[in-house]
């Protein structure tokens, strides 16, 4: 029986976790495929850690020889350690300085096309962290009886300030301002020069996969890795792309940046997007990302040749009292896409890097099982 041969290349999101974390959940998610008996992949074995030209890398083998995945995490986690905004202080500041330039460059005619929950996303950390400095001033001046009548404006504010506090707690709130922030750096190329550099050194190597003997390379981004993978694919599409190859996003935010108008170097670098096959996961109950929504919208082709959009559907694949619980968590929610639930799936993460079979064959049995 011959051996289909993988190689993935997975380009992460703004999180300062690097490959321990990243292979850590890849390991609880093999460890679950085998303990319900290995279907349909067949009993998964994942390798331990290696570093390999700055990144790091592990196997993934099937115990009746029939794949073989060689992974590859795209190291960029101490760059957004560098980035990474310490201070609660530092973090408003610089946030409310990346939404007054969001605000003003914002194309919000074609943004309405996006659903309101993405940018609720994008906005509320905003708002939560500037709703208790005003709450707590209602308090003051309400106590001061400096407005009206004090005491109910005191009693407002203070409830106003406790109920942001609680919302705050389960919301990752100063997570989702960070990524505002880095964002909004790059959308007007302020970013590190160190990550230009980096994102060189990705396409180097996968330029240099694609004329190995792999049977498929997919390039697999999550969250802001598909920002990155734009700029990255800009690179990698300078030569003609083999068949072999396919683009993956999962939980897509490009139109956070590609719906401003001061970043018109992103745009172009949209209009040259095409031509490779490209798998656009997106989940509606996924407030974190712009689901489904066209990757190029408002661009002259707005999903480009090759692109497929999908739901991954979680409910099917989720007990209905798991289902319910996952939702209410919605940070844990966009990182579902990296797991498989309580059923497993064509497209869920170990159905795309560990079946032996090519991705247009996994959109073809998911599609088929949404159909059944």
């Amino acid at each position: 029986m011959a051996v289909f041969k993988r190689k993935v290349f997975y380009l992460g999101g703004f999180d300062p976790r690097g490959a321990r974390y990243y292979h850590a959940l890849l390991a609880e998610q093999v460890a679950a495929h085998n303990a319900a008996g290995g279907q349909p992949e067949g009993v998964l074995d994942l390798s331990a850690r290696r570093r390999v030209v700055g990144n790091a890398a592990w196997t993934i083998r099937d115990a009746a020889g029939a794949v073989e995945v060689d992974h590859e995490f795209l190291v960029w986690d101490d760059l957004v350690r560098g980035a990474w905004v310490k201070s609660s202080a530092g973090v408003l500041a610089r946030g409310l300085v990346a939404y007054g330039h969001v605000l003003g460059a914002l194309k919000w005619r074609l943004a309405r096309r996006c659903p309101k929950g993405s940018w609720q996303a994008v906005f509320f950390p905003g708002l939560a962290f500037v709703a208790p400095v005003l709450a707590v001033a209602l308090v003051w001046l309400g106590l001061r009886g400096w407005l009206g009548n004090g005491a109910a404006l005191g009693v407002a504010g203070l409830a106003a300030a406790v109920g942001t506090a609680m919302l705050l707690r389960r919301l990752p709130s100063l997570w989702l301002l960070r990524f505002v922030i880095f964002n909004d750096l790059l959308a007007r190329r302020r970013h590190r020069p160190e990550l230009e550099a980096r994102l060189d050194g990705f396409a180097a190597r996968i330029t240099a996969a694609l004329d190995e003997d792999w049977d498929e390379v997919l390039l697999i981004t999550h969250s802001n890795g598909s920002i990155l993978a734009v700029p990255l694919m800009d690179r990698l599409l300078a030569a003609p792309l083999p068949g072999h190859f396919a683009l993956v996003t999962l939980g897509s935010c490009i139109p956070f940046v590609g719906l401003r108008r001061d970043a018109a170097w992103f745009g172009a670098m949209l209009d040259r997007m095409g031509g490779f096959a490209w798998l656009d996961l997106g989940s509606p109950t996924d407030g974190a990302c712009a689901p489904l929504v066209a990757p190029c919208l408002g661009r002259a082709v707005e999903r480009p040749e090759g692109l497929v959009q999908l739901s991954p559907r979680w409910f099917r694949y989720c007990d209905p009292a798991n289902y319910a619980a996952r939702r209410r968590d919605k940070y844990q929610i966009h990182f579902d896409y990296l797991r498989r639930l309580d059923r497993a799936s064509p497209l869920d993460y170990l159905g795309l890097v560990a079946a032996a079979r090519p991705l247009a064959q996994s959109i073809a049995a998911f599609e088929a099982e949404q159909h059944g």
